[in-house]
């Protein structure tokens, strides 16, 4: 029923992913399927079937959010460092960093198995559009789907970083190589103010030191949201 019901409501051409597909093959399908996009005019981006992100999209029904009207970046980052008190305790030490390079926002934490997906055809040639056709947010620290789409935006033009994977509290990028170590850090800290539970809550750390060493090596950028 979840199946039925989420793509019916996204309205989107979908391919489903074959059950017991491995992680690793799912990196390799996604890419495959983001290929095929380059030709045949979408993007493609893995949802889990879960009654829990229909939820979520219904919840912004009514709400117009314009690509052709994002904020600013820079206004963006900069009101979020605002709302952070004593942002240098969580600056720390780059590290040589740990590779992330398989999307992992599909697999069971528990039991290591992936969850029951789809990948839709998102009918668009910018892939920072996609915040705004699967749109979640604006609720605790989760930026709203047109500040989203402004960072993917800048994301995806200076570092090629592509939306790939959206549930409803999480959200995974693929770049076709690492940021350098020099961009790391500025990077790194953007990703803090983007979604300040990658730092407190998804390093060893606690620190943003420690996600600038992961990025200087990782292909996959994680976030989640509490």
């Amino acid at each position: 029923m979840a199946e039925r019901n989420i793509t019916d409501y996204l309205g989107f051409e979908y391919e489903k992913v074959p059950l017991w597909t491995t992680p690793k093959e799912l990196m390799e399908l996604w890419k495959k399927e983001y290929e095929q996009g380059k030709q045949d005019g979408f993007i493609p981006v893995i949802i889990p079937l879960e009654d829990r992100l229909e939820d979520y999209l219904e919840d912004m029904e009514g709400q117009d959010y314009s690509a052709d009207s994002l904020p600013e970046v820079k206004d963006f980052f900069a009101a979020m460092k605002q709302e952070i008190d004593d942002i240098d305790s969580y600056k720390g030490t780059m590290t040589a960093g740990d590779a992330n390079d398989i999307m992992v926002s599909m697999t069971d934490y528990e039991s290591g198995e992936l969850a029951e997906c789809v990948i839709i055809h998102l009918p668009t040639d910018k892939p920072w559009e996609a915040a705004l056709l699967v749109p979640f947010g604006g609720w605790n620290d989760c930026p709203t789907p047109d500040d989203m789409a402004a960072v993917l935006k800048y994301w995806y033009e200076q570092y090629g970083a592509v939306p790939a994977a959206i549930t409803h509290d999480t959200l995974e990028l693929v770049l076709p190589k690492p940021v350098s170590r020099e961009d790391a850090p500025q990077v790194a800290m953007e990703q803090f103010l983007f979604c300040s539970d990658r730092v407190t809550q998804c390093t060893k750390s606690g620190t943003i030191g420690e996600l600038a060493g992961d990025l200087s090596v990782s292909t996959v950028w994680y976030f989640w949201w509490d």
